[in-house]
Parts: C-alpha cells; structure tokens; sequence
C-alpha cells in the first residue's frame, strides 16, 4: 500500500502590548476551541508553538489552556516548538539576544510541561543563513521554512520531502519545507482537498513527508473561519479524516521524523521569508508592479515555472521603507549594547527583569505590515517603546549618562540624547528635529508617530466593501472597516517628527495643514545643523532658504527641572525683505484620539477640553495641553505671548486582517508667528514643553467623571 506522512503544526501568537480583549477573543474563537477538538482525536500526531507573550498572559488570565496543553503534551504525541521567547524576528536582534531568547524558551518548556524542545518555529519565518549559529548553539536541531525558500536555492517542487541540513561556521541544523499548496488549502478548502494532496504523494516506501505549519490564528480568528473551522466542523472533519485514513496517511512530529530519519541533502537556503512577505517589504510601485506581474503569469498559467526565479524585497527592506521601524529597531540594538557594555565592565550579568524588558521590546509584530496592523497600530509600537524605557531606567539608576552623542539610525547624522529626571529627548542634527520625547514617569513617549505613507494596495481602496466577509485568505480579501475611507487618506512628504520648522506663506490654512498640502517655503527639514553643546542642552545652527532667500536658523533646546526650554532666531541674510508665517510643528501620539480620558486643553481651562482627534484654527493660545489621565501625564507648550495655532489629527489609512481600517496616530500642533524680516533682522522666540506627571484625576478608571 502506498503511505505517506504528515506533519501538523500549528503557531499561536499575539504581540507584546496587545489589548486583553483582542487576546481573550483568540482564545475563545481559535487556541481554546482547536486544543478541545484535537482532544477527541488521541490518534492524531502534531506540533504546537505558543510564543512567550501569549505565554505570559495566558499563564495570568487563561491557565485553563496552558493545562489542556500540558495534558495533550502529556499522551505523547504533541510536540512543543521553541522560538525566541518573545517572537522576535531572529535577523533584527544581536546574537547575544538571539541566544537569549531561545533559551529562555527552552528553559521554560522544559520547567513548565518538562518538555525537551529539539527544534524552534521561526518568526514569519524569515531565514538569513547566519542564523544556523545561533539556533545550533541554543541547542536545537531543526526549523521549519517555506518551500519557497527552497525554490529559490533552485530545488524542483517534486524534491521537496522530509528536511534537509544546512550549516554556516561549522554549526549545522535541519531544515523542514512547508508547503504552499497545503498552506492554501487549509483551512479555506474542503477537508477532502488537503487529504486528496496527501494521497498524491503517497509512496510505496512511505518516506515522503508533508508539512502545512502555519499560524494558529488562521483557525478561527480570520474573517470567517471560525464559522468554519467550529461551526461547521472544518477541524473536526479533518481529524476524521486522518484517522480514517491512518493506514496510509500517518501523522508524525518533526521530531520524530528528524530522529528517525536522515536528511535529503545539504542545502544552503538564500535570505527570504514567504512569497508574500517579499511583495509587502517593497517600495509602494515596486510592490504594485511586482502584484502585477504576478497576477500576469497567473492569467498565462505561467505562474508555477516561474515562481523560483520571482522575488520581492526581504525583511530587512522593512527599516529602510519605515523610518519608524528603523528607529525603533535601531533604539533596542542600542539599549541591548548598553546592557553588553555594563556587563563586560561590572562584575556580574545586569539583573534579569533588564534583560526581560529589553527581549519584549524585540517583539517583531511593531516593526512591519503587510495585511496585518502591525507597525500601524500605536499601541503595538508603545510597547516596544514602554519597554525600551523601562530598562533604560533601570540601567541608568547604575551608570547615569546625562548626554550621549551617536548615529542611532544608522542614517549617517548624529542624534543627541538628553536625558533628566523628567524626560528624555532625541534631537536630531539633520532638520534640527525631536525624534523622540519620553515621559519617564509614564514609561511614555509622547512622540510615537506615524507618518501617512503610500501603500501599494491603496489603490484597491476604492472597490473596498463593508459587507460581512465570508471564507477566505485575509490575502484576497478587500473589504472596509467602514464608508468612504478614500476620503481620509492623504500622504506625508516627510515623518511626523517634532520641533519641525515651517515657513508659510500668510495665505496659508489650516485644512492645508491638515492634509500635508501647506507649500513650505523653506529646505531646513532637510538640512545638516552644526550642533554646540551648552549647558544642560544643545544650539543648533543652520543656513538655509526661505522662497529662496538666504537666512540663519538658530534653534536651543535645554532641560529645566520640569521639561524643555526652546529658543529660535530666524535671521534674514538675504538683500531683501522676507514676510510670512513661521510655524513650528510638534507630533504628539498619545494613543486615544476620542477617548475621554486624553483631550486637548487650551489655556489651562477645563471647559475648553475636547477630543484629539479635533482639529482647529485657533487664536490667543498662551497654552495648549495634550493629557492622557489613563497613563497619568499632560505635556504642555507654554508661550510668553498668545500665538496663533493649528491643530489637526494625522490619521493613516491601513489594511488590517478584517480589512482597511482609519487608525489614529497622532495629533500635530502648530503654533504660529506672522515675520516681516528686512534685511540683516532677526525674529526671537521663546516657549516651553512643560512635563506634569502625576495629572490630577478627573475620572474613575470606568472613564466616569469624578
């Protein structure tokens, strides 16, 4: 008789930072229900990954699933897969990270089920041939892939069986393809279908294998599949029919295999992830002609002898496509530096709770996008940034560095850390800008934005629908969280830093604003400032052009007890005169633009409160407060005058697993000054960032004013 094998496996995740109500919804509708079907089936064989921060949340709120697991672990057919604790994308972090994280996965596998992991789920499995260190060290023995990263090594699709080895500096692991037919067909096509793909690759040997390992979340959590998979019995079906059919379909673990069985070759797998993760990582047209093209070989048939030699962008293009992923990434691999420096120079490792905060901030799912939120989602990004902040704290109650001077973002111009009791700021010395603002007492940074970007499928927004979803890939789906989301989308030229300079003509308006349409007369945004210490802060100095006339712009930042003093001269060089409107534009992302615990306030008056989301012109402003009671701070730009002001949300048009969906990033305020400079004059201005931390509480935790 003809018999094949198959492996099972099944990766359930949700990020560091993600709502309670998100992680519950997972577990009722996906990991609860999969694990309580799969217990009625003892004969069926598989493998599971649950990743450290699903872990930790579990383990406080829904241990019911950690202990349903542990008794499947228990029968001895379910293997559990290590990864990095926290899902980390390997590739982004240190090696020192890298083998932190996977062991720390082990060891808690092997405390909490006592169970020996051999082989590791890799994040979005994005391979770089160098991660075979690593993981070998960590002591494990096999991963799981695409086969498309075996495609593109130039195997042929028939050659694609059990694992094959691969190594990299004497170190060599096991590499197990998964398959993109099986993938595809699971769990969006009859049961029968994935058993009728099995059936064709049946041998009289019984040495082939098949492996569909794939997120967990497709099981119940995409749009649809949990009236599926549950309602109409999609999983249990399928487990019927495996053990209807185990006298010739065999279900195995990698580990079983991998101990019984000896690699098919020696293969050295280029840098890749799945197909789809290269077409996301391109540049807006790129990605849009590459969709194209694709589609174009499909409609010719064309699409499977071209499929090896059709690739995208890989996972790193990430950073370069979102300054905002770069910063972050290029922020935590400068804090775990930090931690390898103290510990090369002080006796002993830096306290474990450090190392913890540092490895949640590695958490991949902030750092891209594809159909997911992903970096789009602020909370997801305040995470990274609430952990990065906490062991910077921690770090610096042992070696306190008030100042610090270096190239975080690898971009070839420096940033300059300032840092008190109160806050920590980021200047940059290319536009003279705040990159990031940190409200210490929060863990907070004020500054987590995003700008609007240009997507590729932007151009499918308008055939978006908000009609129910029925079954299928969230790959193919166009549907809108809501009407006319084209009406909201606009584009930023630039990221929605902070302390930006503007000059405007004094026509110029406030909806302009609004939708990144307001003509900036000036090039500093772009320019290189020479930078000169002063005390407690720093001067930075530039020529540039207004309307193409010559001026000097020279900008102070200094710390005070309770934020930031800001002090600007904008010289006219030019032989003639120069008038219009000077702004100076600040990005604050506090996470809520129509919750009621984080508003606006103008002028120290409780009546003026409103939503951030708000947007307006306004005049006489001596004040304007940005404060979130739910982490407890306000940030406030005081000025000694009452200027002229603009505010407005920047809102990003996003694609999510449901669809596209409008996502608050940040509210942009922009205090305004007329200028009439003749030749040789100069405009002075001075304002302040006032930091409060604690606010006074002025409603319950149930948002209910007190």
């Amino acid at each position: 008789m003809k018999t094949v094998q198959f492996i099972f496996g099944i990766h359930n995740h949700q990020p560091v930072g993600n709502f309670d109500h998100v992680f519950h919804d997972a577990c009722d509708r996906a990991y609860l229900p999969f694990l309580e079907t799969l217990q009625r089936f003892p004969s069926v064989h598989m493998a599971f990954h649950f990743s450290g921060s699903l872990i930790e949340w579990l383990e406080m709120n829904r241990p019911e699933i950690l202990e349903l697991l542990d008794t499947l672990v228990k029968r001895g057919n379910i293997e559990l897969l290590s990864a990095g604790f926290y899902e980390p994308i390997l590739t982004m972090i240190p090696n020192r990270d890298k083998l932190g994280q996977l062991r720390k996965m082990n060891r808690y596998l092997k405390k909490r089920f006592n169970y020996d992991a051999k082989g590791s789920w890799l994040t979005e499995r994005v391979w770089e041939p160098h991660l075979v260190s690593p993981l070998s060290q960590a002591g494990l023995e096999y991963i799981v892939v695409d086969d498309y990263h075996f495609l593109s090594a130039g195997l042929r699709p028939e050659e694609l069986s059990g694992y094959f080895n691969t190594e990299d500096e004497g170190c060599t692991i096991g590499v197990f393809p998964i398959s993109q037919k099986l993938r595809y067909a699971m769990p969006f096509d009859d049961p029968q279908k994935t058993i009728d793909i099995l059936r064709e690759s049946a041998t009289e040997d019984g040495q082939q294998l098949l492996v569909m390992a794939d997120d967990g979340e497709k099981f119940g959590i995409w749009p649809g599949t949990h009236h599926t998979v549950y309602e109409q019995k999609w999983l249990e079906r399928f487990f019927t029919l495996l053990t209807e059919n185990q006298d010739w379909l065999h279900t195995t673990t990698f580990k079983a295999y991998h101990g019984t069985h000896r690699p098919q070759s020696l293969v050295y797998l280029p840098t890749a992830s799945y197909f789809e993760m290269s077409q996301w990582t391109l540049p807006t047209q790129m990605g849009r002609d590459l969709d194209q093209f694709v589609h174009a070989l499909q409609n010719r048939g064309e699409e499977t002898l071209a499929r090896p030699f059709v690739k995208g962008g890989i996972w790193r293009n990430f950073l370069s496509k979102y300054s905002e992923s770069n910063w972050m990434q290029k922020r935590l691999v400068d804090v775990s530096d930090r931690i390898a420096r103290m510990e090369d120079s002080l006796v002993g490792p830096v306290p474990v709770e450090i190392k913890d905060d540092l490895y949640r901030a590695e958490c991949n799912c902030a750092f891209w996008h594809g159909v997911f939120g992903g970096l789009y989602l602020p909370h997801l990004r305040h995470a990274i940034y609430e952990h990065l902040l906490k062991a910077e704290t921690a770090l610096d109650k042992i070696v306190h560095e008030p100042l610090r001077v270096m190239d975080i973002d690898k971009d070839g111009y420096q940033e300059y850390q300032l840092r008190n009791d109160v806050l920590q700021v980021f200047v940059r010395e290319n536009g003279a800008t705040i990159q990031e603002l940190d409200v210490l007492a929060s863990n907070f940074n004020a500054t987590n934005t995003l700008r609007r970007y240009s997507e590729s499928y932007h151009e499918k927004l308008p055939y978006a629908t908000t009609a129910a979803a029925g079954n299928g890939s969230i790959h193919d789906l166009v549907l809108a969280k809501e009407e006319n989301l084209q009406n909201y989308l606009f584009l930023d030229q630039n990221p929605r830093v902070s302390w930006i300079d503007h000059f405007y003509g004094a026509d110029e308006t406030q909806d302009n604003f609004y939708r990144s349409q307001a003509k900036d007369g000036s090039n500093f945004i772009n320019t290189r400032f020479h930078v000169d210490r002063i005390k407690e802060g720093i001067k930075l100095t530039a020529s540039g052009r207004i309307w193409n006339l010559p001026v000097m712009l020279t900008k102070e930042l200094t710390l005070t007890s309770g934020g930031l003093h800001f002090k600007i001269n904008i010289k006219n060089t030019a032989d003639h005169a120069i008038h219009g409107l000077y702004g100076n534009e600040f990005n604050f992302g506090l996470l809520g633009g129509n919750s009621p615990d984080r508003y606006y306030e103008l002028n120290g008056d409780a009546s003026t409160r409103c939503a951030l989301i708000t947007q307006s012109d306004e005049s006489n402003v001596s004040q304007i407060t940005v404060a979130s009671e739910w982490e407890n701070f306000g940030v406030s730009l005081n000025f000694k005058s009452p200027v002229r002001l603009w505010r407005a949300p920047v809102e990003t048009i996003s694609m999510s697993e449901a669809g596209f969906e409008r996502v608050y990033q940040a509210s942009a305020v922009l205090p305004l000054w007329s200028f009439d400079l003749k030749p040789g004059k100069s405009l002075e201005l001075m304002f302040d960032l006032e930091v409060t931390a604690p606010l006074m509480q002025t409603r319950d935790e149930n948002g209910e004013e007190l």
